[in-house]
């Protein structure tokens, strides 16, 4: 009953008078779009592109500078492949040529946010407020796929909690509390506190969960270890990091509901989601360009994997044309047979930090490592971290000290896939800390300069 009044009346009433954002009206046009078929989706996008394209020619500065540097010429383009024509863009270019990044006709009326990104490094970026009505409104639409719709019952195993006293609690307490919804902290997340944090879960009784991969997976586990249960959970939404199958098959025995994994980034929010259907990801093609590319920056076939590269085809006052985000993904070969038009990640591989390489210039997914580790399930967390071109440290929360004989067995391990030139050290640590945006990195490469630009 109460989700249908949030929103239907609530929502958007809230978000038209009092916040005067177009957020209601954008959630039924991304809910139209999505089914629309795959050449109308094409059509929709390469309109927006060519409006965002004409945009920035006449009013971002460093673009049009840079664009004509590479021997681009303003023009229409006659289809989405076409924009391979454009250099992409790094973070590096935008924080140096940040002024000139802001379109003419925004400035001063642009919002800021900051990531810390993946090795922490801040990260400034511009925005408008449609452009965040709109994010918004696209990640209603991927989340209500997994069941956490607007107003739905919801428990958010989040970076962030409620201010816990004051006007600002009180705000917070009834601001999440009209979206039906509660965070728990993920961020503070220990052995000592799990159970509670369980305990409230429990009492809760959400109808859907969103969170982090790790906390939520480490939630699953304990309860899967004490025997707890939680009945009435439609679906479990999880972002920030990689979801890989081991993490998925805990998550789905402890909640007895399907998992959703979503993709996405502080930079345009939410990018792809799964659906019921659990085929892939569906990109959010009628909000954004997502390319996976080849190291010169040309598109690579559907079933490979490539760097991804994002255009957010509605932020006019700072336009992120072609950004590199660090990320590398794989178009599927076919569609969904959901129904839905929107293209179909098979997979999100990892950061481009994620791989390492071995002194014979070989690759080394990260993935290797998370499987690898299977073998170790008393291994509360871990993290893989390659010093030096020779060398990679695992840093190991354990309950109890290894053996020579289990440092030996993982070594060998390592070794047969990276090669004995790969020296392996095993470091016991108290906890393995968080990136300043709440991601848990499984595998750092230090080492590597080619990869760290």
């Amino acid at each position: 009953m109460y989700e249908s009044l949030f929103r239907n009346a609530l929502f958007p009433a809230y978000e038209t008078l009092v916040k005067r954002r177009g957020t209601a009206s954008h959630v039924a046009e991304y809910e139209h779009n999505q089914w629309l078929g795959p050449r109308e989706l094409q059509a929709l996008q390469l309109r927006k592109l060519n409006e965002l394209l004409a945009h920035c020619w006449a009013q971002v500065p460093f673009l049009q500078r840079h664009w004509r540097e590479h021997g681009v010429a303003p023009g229409a383009l006659g289809s989405v492949g076409e924009l391979e024509r454009y250099p992409v863009l790094t973070k590096a270019l935008i924080s140096a040529h940040y002024d000139e990044m802001i379109a003419t006709d925004w400035r001063g009326r642009t919002l800021t946010k900051v990531t810390g990104g993946s090795t922490g490094d801040p990260f400034r970026f511009e925005y408008t407020m449609d452009v965040y009505a709109r994010r918004t409104a696209v990640m209603w639409r991927g989340y209500g796929w997994g069941g956490a719709k607007l107003g739905t019952r919801t428990g958010y195993l989040w970076g962030t909690g409620l201010r816990k006293g004051g006007w600002g609690g009180f705000k917070d307490r009834l601001y999440h509390g009209a979206f039906n919804r509660r965070f728990f902290d993920a961020f503070s997340l220990t052995d000592s506190n799990i159970d509670p944090i369980i305990d409230e879960l429990v009492a809760y009784r959400p109808n859907a969960i969103v969170g982090y991969v790790t906390p939520v997976a480490l939630v699953a586990r304990r309860m899967i270890q004490t025997g707890r249960t939680l009945t009435g959970v439609r679906g479990v939404l999880t972002g920030a990091e990689a979801l890989y199958d081991p993490e998925r098959h805990d998550i789905e025995q402890a909640f007895g509901c399907p998992v959703f994994n979503t993709y996405g980034s502080r930079e345009v929010m939410l990018m792809a989601s799964e659906c019921e259907k659990h085929q892939g990801l569906h990109v959010n093609a009628d909000h954004l360009v997502l390319e996976t590319l080849d190291e010169s920056g040309c598109g690579v076939a559907a079933g490979s994997s490539g760097e991804v590269a994002i255009t957010d085809l509605h932020n006019f006052g700072m336009p992120m044309v072609r950004y590199l985000n660090g990320d590398r993904a794989t178009y599927a070969t076919s569609g969904c047979s959901c129904g839905r038009g929107l293209p179909l990640l098979a997979s999100v591989d990892g950061r481009v930090l994620d791989l390492i390489e071995t002194p014979d210039g070989r690759h080394v997914p990260g993935e290797f490592f998370v499987y690898a580790m299977l073998d170790w399930p008393d291994v509360r967390q871990w993290q893989v971290v390659q010093t030096a071109r020779d060398c990679v440290q695992f840093r190991l929360v354990v309950p109890a000290p290894w053996s020579q004989e289990r440092r030996d067995k993982l070594t060998a391990k390592v070794q047969a896939t990276a090669g004995t030139g790969m020296r392996v050290e095993i470091v016991e640590v108290e906890a393995i800390p968080t990136t300043p945006s709440g991601k848990r990195r499984l595998t750092i490469s230090l080492a590597n300069a080619s990869l760290l630009n």
